[in-house]
């Protein structure tokens, strides 16, 4: 009984440590986005770089609606939509600091 009980208990973490690793997979961008996205959409943004499981390097915007879209950071308007975000904050910073 306690040699089925040990297999078990292997066999469940080898599962959930494929599980892990595939989740991570698929967590990032595979492709590109072929729109532009307007600023008027956009929450934020992360940055994904290569690894061994993310094959590109990428700018994920996070929009209101809960969408991440991956996007090309070699891209003049996604550059620009970062630039427009780091001023908001630059605005909000200054704002806290008169405070």
């Amino acid at each position: 009984m306690t040699r089925i009980s040990a297999t078990v208990i292997v066999l469940m973490v080898a599962a959930l440590s494929v599980l892990r690793t595939d989740a991570s997979a698929l967590s990032c961008c595979r492709k590109y986005t072929k729109g532009i996205i307007s600023m008027a959409f956009i929450k934020g943004y992360s940055i994904q770089t290569m690894t061994r499981n993310c094959h590109i390097d990428a700018v994920i915007f996070h929009t209101y609606r809960g969408k991440n879209i991956c996007t090309d950071p070699t891209k003049a308007w996604v550059m620009e939509n970062i630039r427009k975000l780091r001023e908001k904050v630059q605005v909000i910073s200054r704002k806290h600091s008169r405070v």
